[in-house]
Formats: C-alpha cells, sequence, structure tokens
C-alpha cells in the first residue's frame, strides 16, 4: 500500500463521487457541515455575479450556497466553459453575463442537475 499513499488524499472525493443526487434543501443544508471530499458550491456563480453588479450579501447567502461532491464541483466549473447547444453553442458563463438573478440560478441547477448532484 506504501506504493499507493500518493492516492490517499484523493480517496475521499473519489468516495464523494459516488452520492447520489439530493434535493436542493439537502444540498442546502449540507453546506454548514464541512466534510472530506466535499467543496461549498454557488449556485450562481461568484465571479460573474459579482462582475455584474449582484452584492456579496445575495452572492453568499444561504439558499446560493451548496455542498457537493468535490470532483463533481469541477466538472461543473467546466461544464460552465464549455459551447453549449442549449446557449447558443456558447459557454453557459458567456450565456449568463448580464442576466437576471433567477436565470442565473435556473442555469446553476441545471449544472447540478447534469453533474448528476440535484435530483431533477
Amino acid at each position: 500500500m506504501d506504493e499507493a499513499g500518493w492516492l490517499e488524499p484523493a480517496i475521499d472525493s473519489i468516495r464523494s463521487f459516488a452520492d447520489p443526487p439530493k434535493s436542493l434543501e439537502e444540498l442546502q443544508q449540507d453546506a454548514y457541515t464541512p466534510a472530506a471530499g466535499y467543496d461549498v458550491h454557488h449556485i450562481v456563480e461568484q465571479t460573474s455575479a459579482e462582475r455584474d453588479g449582484y452584492p456579496r450579501s445575495m452572492i453568499d447567502a444561504p439558499e446560493n450556497l451548496v455542498r457537493i461532491p468535490r470532483l463533481k464541483h469541477w466538472m461543473i466549473t467546466g461544464w460552465y466553459m464549455i459551447p453549449n447547444e442549449d446557449y447558443g453553442w456558447i459557454p453557459p458563463r458567456q450565456y449568463l453575463r448580464g442576466k437576471a438573478w433567477e436565470e442565473r440560478v435556473r442555469v446553476g441547477h441545471e449544472a447540478l442537475m447534469e453533474a448528476g448532484v440535484l435530483k431533477p
């Protein structure tokens, strides 16, 4: 097992990847309980929302925070950067520039469902 010691830091992230989808309420409640292999994720992306003038009070509000498996968090980050047919073949991040908060939430929920984190 010594040869695989480099893998030890990733084990919790690998285990959490197998989590089944949860309800939005469960994900939001989990945001207040740190756990190895998980990250707190902003449903509405924080950097783009801040650039578009949304206040930190909205960005960091409890309803915008969910705890999700770390590897799925990374998948969602990538999803926002890849051109998507549903958004006119531009990345969701680009599509959301200048959009209303409600649209950002809708797209954020879609990203969570696509990653298998949020129940449909």
